[in-house]
């Protein structure tokens, strides 16, 4: 993305890069709902009344613009896989050096899986309990196009922004500058300056009423063929605990690959959810709409699944299936839990017991968006690019 300075006539700026349009695109429409999400966090960090986005969808990849927000994540991963990477990597390095202006990098991550940590540095750091272990962060070697790709954003003037601390400790492990650790930009969409005593305020109402009317939200985990074998109780959980106990609950898909849970839901448990409780959202705002007409809470295993509960003023949890989602509700202050520590025997388990586990929003959400918030707002006023107005009162609140 471009965006345009602050007292001048637009000029042209570009919302994504060269064929990146074209693939997030499909990305959006075919793969993973969720990055619809993410994608709009990113348009809404600026100014839509003082900006103007064009696309840099040819070569040579350039236009008259006065800087460039190149939102892009799971860049960064282990020699070892670089392979899956080495593509994308060396487009988003040949976009970069063809820019003249300042890049801001927003949502930088690792695809890092836990099995490719030693078990003494994966769940034993002093960040365990919190639930988010950096130890192993250490471990990861990046490909020195990566590096050099980060080296060539920071040398333009601009900006990086990592979506959590494991992806911020990989980056040091490997001799590059600490970026800014600010989650997704999806944290911004809701302007509420106080969205967090809202959110518990209705996770207290949950609490309260305990009901088996509780109008649920479910969107499906995600997990690596190596870790198949860990959804089957899951599954069970989601089938005797969560479907069958609450008939108001809905599912929300974010792939394809989502249905064939709902095979195994049907087949295996003799779940069938009707017509009415399968739900897939085509664009954020329906699905924001959606969930506030709909839902009281959202159980989740994606974390854009909660984020857009959360921008629906919609409280939730996310369990977090893998390492991108556990920094991520680090970072964004998100009630989580990880599944290899969370409680979920389905055949003891409690919804009402396992929320009240879970530490929840409370003061330290609202918190922590005023930190995210002022963070852009430094950035964006340095490089004189306009800040979005409902993020720069959260800055200043």
């Amino acid at each position: 993305m471009v965006a345009a300075a602050p007292g001048s006539r637009a000029p042209r700026g570009f919302v994504r890069q060269l064929r990146l349009a074209a693939l997030a695109l499909a990305e959006i429409a075919t793969d993973n709902s969720g990055n619809m999400i993410w994608d709009l966090g990113a348009r809404m960090l600026l100014d839509p009344n003082a900006t103007e986005l064009v696309s840099l969808a040819e070569p040579p990849h350039t236009a008259a613009v006065h800087a460039v927000l190149m939102p892009t994540a799971n860049i960064l991963t282990n020699l070892s896989r670089y392979k899956i990477f080495k593509g994308y990597t060396t487009f988003m390095t040949k976009v970069a050096k063809q820019q003249n202006t300042p890049i801001m990098l927003v949502g930088l991550g690792s695809q890092v899986q836990y099995t490719e940590l030693r078990p003494s540095d994966s769940g034993d750091g002093e960040d365990s309990e919190a639930g988010l272990d950096v130890a192993g962060a250490s471990q990861i070697k990046l490909f020195h196009e990566q590096i050099n790709f980060l080296k060539r954003v920071q040398l333009s003037g601009g900006f990086v922004s990592a979506r959590g601390r494991f992806t911020a400790a990989i980056m040091t492990a490997n001799g590059l500058p600490p970026p800014l650790v600010l989650g997704c930009p999806s944290l911004l969409i809701n302007h509420n300056p106080r969205l967090g005593a809202t959110l518990q305020q209705k996770w207290d109402a949950v609490l309260g009423q305990r009901t088996s009317k509780l109008r649920l939200a479910v969107t499906l985990p995600a997990v690596p063929a190596e870790r198949k074998a860990i959804m089957q109780p899951v599954i069970k959980l989601l089938a005797e605990r969560i479907f069958k106990v609450f008939p108001n609950s809905v599912v929300v898909l974010q792939t394809k690959r989502d249905l064939s849970i709902l095979d195994a839901l049907r087949i295996d448990h003799g779940v069938c959810l009707k017509e009415g409780r399968v739900r897939y959202y085509y664009d954020p705002q329906s699905w924001f709409d959606g969930l506030e007409s709909c839902c009281d809470f959202v159980f989740s295993f994606r974390i854009h699944g909660t984020m857009a509960g959360v921008a629906a003023e919609v409280p939730g949890i996310v369990v977090a299936t893998d390492l991108r989602i556990n920094e991520l509700a680090d970072a964004m202050a998100i009630p989580s839990v990880i599944l290899d520590k969370a409680k979920l025997n389905p055949d003891t388990f409690d919804l009402f017991e396992f929320i009240e586990s879970v530490p929840s929003f409370g003061d330290k959400f609202d918190v922590r968006r005023r930190e995210v918030a002022r963070e852009y707002a430094r950035e964006f006023e340095r490089l004189g690019i306009p800040l979005n107005p409902g993020i720069a009162r959260l800055a200043d609140a």
